[in-house]
């Protein structure tokens, strides 16, 4: 007999690496050996079929060109199967990298894609995700588990307790105080043609689960059964009338208590005969598993917003391309001469709209961890009348808005992505909070630790800072609610309203940039949340944002002899940038893939800058034709531009040569870029 109290051992986490080259296999398995899991090769799509009906992985990396069967039919028929299709794909490849190809990895379930050659650090975080999240999920399966069979055993022994009752009778106020202290409601149950009766012990644990007295209970037969959600009533009952005698049934559904709240209640029972000519009876009980199904919904939450950040760059890449077309052209009629007066209007309404777009697109990007951190001198004031604008779509027609600027802030050095992101989520809490309208308030400040005292003071060095305040008046939170504010996945928002990640990712977030976050909450009264972030001061006097030089009239235009090699793969987009920079006088070569780029170089040995995507299709991208042209030209200037953002660039930009210029772009942004290239 095994003791419910000892741990179960959870197998040792799995990686399925899948390559028809075995060079390959052992490189990429030397770079996730580190990762606590064992590393399992395989050489082909039916050897990883293999291998998955043998053991559980918990990801599989998988080359997308294969003989026989390729990345993609193996991964399709591992979707197909109940057991394996949970289990992440990532592909590998070095050829499938246009979208169509990506397209259809995802859509055969992949959760990522990394093109070869592999960068070994990005490979090993993104793997160790996984390998992380396996982890956590074998904890909660093993803690499931322990949980399971100290049921079991309880109810062994309440079992042997009614038919060896004359034996055991001198320990029974011994086992019932062991069972009242569990976190169970046990009873007793019949099941007869005209429903179910069901008898509650244990008074003082029927009221902690389920808010109701054994007076209540044993009043009225039907209480038990009318408080099962509607969607799980029919499965609840028909267990109980399935189990024959000396058989066990378990069922999970959703019970509401006295308070009105619903909560998930394992229930577990075995049928056992009482006596000669008695109807069988249930033994069983009732646990609260609500805490775990919530933590599960979580994980799975989380995995969602994962994928969503990947769509979320992927379209974000498109917008950004045509974006880039679209500015780039109403600039260029901007600066027509002889345009009409009405004209000019809506060149300029047309334009401010598209620079809208842009900015949304970022910020869809930052919400969804997408975007490269920028951090920046930021004037904090500027930022938030900025987002006027959205902060009223967010916060909605019932709720007063009051925004209290400070004169003269000083300005702070974060990402102001990761700040719009925080505040918009301050704002989110905020209405929750006020279901029934209310006011917000908006304030920033600058200020000292030292002279915090009417405020709860923050974990903070000596210094200057600039504060950020979101305050409300809507229903507070208690003590022991504040108390866990900042807790990772704690929430009081209804399942499927919330995932208790906002305040503690924008506490971590603040602790980074080298502040601290407070929170002041009375109930029917309101909350206050403060973010204290570092004062910067260099370049007090500047902004750091890109927007605040704005459009210049006298662009910086070329000198003598100047030529620009442009290499982009949308066509479009290649002839905007090729009309502009050949208006500024500017001599302007052009290629759509990375090997015409090349054959453009060594035809024309004068090109004094190569001005690449980093994105295309073709066995290389930017980044690497940047390399190879600088190793066989060593004074050809680089500037790298790019439509995607986060993940998918951010290594090929920090170890790319040369300057980078992240589009849309403005006319004036091009040209400034390309005079910073080449100087």
């Amino acid at each position: 007999m095994t003791d419910p109290g000892t741990s179960v051992a959870s197998p040792r986490p799995a990686l399925l690496v899948v390559d028809d080259d075995e060079a390959n296999r052992v490189a990429i398995s030397e770079v996730v050996s580190g990762l606590g899991a064992d590393v399992v090769v395989a050489a082909s799509g039916l050897e990883a079929l293999r291998q998955v009906l043998l053991r559980e992985f918990c990801a599989i990396l998988m080359d997308v060109r294969m003989p026989g069967m390729d990345g993609y039919e193996a991964a399709a028929i591992i979707r197909q199967r109940e057991r394996s299709r949970r289990i992440p794909v990532i592909f590998l490849t070095a050829h499938d990298t246009d979208k169509a190809q990506v397209f259809r990895g995802y859509s055969e379930g992949a959760v990522d894609y990394v093109f070869k050659p592999v960068e070994p650090l990005v490979l090993k975080a993104k793997v160790s995700v996984f390998v992380e999240l396996y982890k956590q999920a074998q904890e909660i399966r093993a803690k499931a588990e322990q949980e399971r069979r100290l049921l079991e055993e309880n109810l062994r022994i309440r079992g042997e307790r009614v038919e060896t009752e004359r034996r055991l009778r001198s320990s029974e106020k011994r086992e019932a105080a062991i069972l009242r202290s569990l976190p169970i409601a046990i009873y007793e149950a019949e099941v007869a043609d005209q429903g179910v009766t069901r008898t509650f012990l244990h008074d003082d644990a029927v009221r902690r689960l389920l808010g109701f007295g054994l007076d209540d209970l044993d009043g009225d037969d039907r209480l038990w059964i009318d408080r099962i959600h509607e969607d799980d009533r029919d499965a609840a009952v028909q267990a109980m009338r399935q189990a024959g005698p000396g058989g066990t049934y378990s069922v999970e559904y959703r019970w509401r208590r006295a308070d009105g709240g619903e909560r998930y209640f394992l229930d577990q029972g075995v049928s056992a005969l009482a006596g000669p000519g008695d109807r069988p009876r249930i033994f069983g009980t009732m646990f609260d598993v609500h805490d775990r199904r919530l933590l599960e919904q979580q994980l799975l939450h989380a995995q969602k917003l994962d994928a969503i950040g990947k769509l979320t760059g992927g379209i974000a890449h498109d917008f950004n391309n045509m974006l880039t077309v679209v500015i780039g052209n109403l600039d260029r009629m901007q600066r027509t001469a002889g345009l009409d007066e009405r004209s000019a209007r809506r060149v300029d309404h047309a334009l401010q709209g598209a620079l809208h777009c842009r900015d949304i697109t970022r910020r869809l990007l930052g919400f969804a961890r997408q975007q490269s951190l920028s951090p920046q001198a930021l004037d904090l004031n500027r930022l938030i009348n900025s987002l006027s604008d959205l902060v009223t779509r967010t916060l909605g027609e019932r709720i007063e808005i009051a925004l209290k600027p400070a004169a003269s802030l000083w300005q702070t050095h974060c990402d102001p992505g990761q700040i719009e992101a925080a505040l918009l989520n301050l704002l989110v809490n905020a209405r929750d909070a006020m279901p029934d309208g209310g006011r917000v308030t908006i304030r920033t400040a600058n200020t000292r630790p030292g002279a915090m005292a009417r405020h709860r003071r923050p974990d903070l060095p000596d210094g200057q800072y600039v504060v950020l305040e979101v305050s409300d008046n809507g229903v507070g939170m208690p003590p022991e609610v504040l108390e866990r504010a900042c807790e990772a996945f704690f929430t009081t928002k209804e399942a499927g309203h919330g995932t208790g990640l906002g305040l503690s990712t924008i506490h971590a977030f603040v602790r980074q940039t080298g502040g601290d976050l407070t929170i002041e909450s009375v109930p029917g009264r309101g909350t206050t949340v403060r973010m204290y972030l570092p004062r910067h001061v260099s370049g007090a006097g500047q902004s750091g944002s890109a927007e605040a030089s704005g459009p210049r009239a006298d662009l910086p235009a070329a000198l003598d002899g100047e030529v620009v090699l442009v290499v982009e793969d949308e066509e479009t987009v290649r002839r905007t940038a090729v009309n502009t920079l050949r208006e500024l006088g500017y001599r302007v070569l052009e290629a759509g893939t990375a090997a015409a780029a090349l054959r453009v170089l060594e035809r024309d040995s004068a090109v004094t800058l190569l001005f690449s995507d980093v994105v295309m299709p073709g066995s290389a991208n930017g980044h690497e034709l940047a390399h190879e042209a600088r190793s066989r030209w060593p004074g050809l200037k680089v500037l790298l531009t790019s439509a995607y953002d986060g993940d998918i660039l951010g290594p090929a930009i920090d170890q790319a040569p040369g300057r980078f210029l992240r589009k849309p772009y403005r006319d004036y942004e091009l040209a400034q870029a390309i005079r910073d290239a080449i100087a």
